[in-house]
């Protein structure tokens, strides 16, 4: 074989080679994959019934009080249940309020409503909140915030006509990854 075939045999393998590598690309193939995280939520009940028990054996809920006079007590037992399947962090917001019959807020003194906390499983926040001591589980209830409340029997006259509100907000966050404990938790709602 002549020098001029041998360059132009290495040649046409070349151009073959050049074809085929080309060729190969041709069949390939690629995947895609899409992944959704979707975040959870947080879902509390406060609950609000009284040491009464109805015919079918259910507590019966507390409803509003009319003709209270000084000195009068009254079963309120407010609690909060975890409906959701993750666990949360418990606060309750205490609002004590009076209004009276032409709707006007009228200052209260400090001991006009009081209530028989529970401060072994509440912990007062001083900062109008009440801490429920431990991480609620998935479809937990909480101990009671209290079990009665109470109207001062020293409140004058002044008083006659007025309306008192004991007002509960309820408010829940995560547990996982929130802190060691409820007052290390973070991202509780704005009032």
């Amino acid at each position: 074989m002549s020098k001029k075939q041998k360059l132009l045999l290495v040649g046409i393998v070349t151009i073959a080679m050049t074809v085929v590598g080309g060729t190969s690309a041709f069949f390939v193939t690629s995947d895609r994959a899409h992944n959704v995280i979707t975040t959870d939520g947080v879902s509390i009940d406060l609950i609000e019934n009284t040491n009464q028990v109805g015919v079918d054996g259910r507590p019966i809920p507390f409803t509003n009080i009319n003709n209270a006079m000084p000195g009068d007590a009254y079963s309120k037992i407010p609690q909060v249940k975890n409906i959701d399947h993750g666990d949360v962090w418990v606060r309750i917001l205490v609002k004590n309020s009076a209004k009276k019959a032409d709707n006007t807020t009228v200052s209260l003194p400090n001991n006009a409503i009081s209530a028989d906390y529970n401060t072994h499983n509440w912990l007062d926040g001083s900062d109008g909140y009440y801490y429920y001591y431990r991480a609620l589980k998935a479809g937990e209830t909480t101990e009671p915030l209290f079990t009665k409340v109470t109207l001062s029997k020293d409140l004058s006259a002044d008083y006659a006509d007025t309306s008192f509100s004991i007002e509960l907000t309820a408010q829940g966050v995560q547990v996982a990854n929130n802190g060691n404990n409820v007052y290390e938790a973070e991202g509780w709602p704005e009032e």
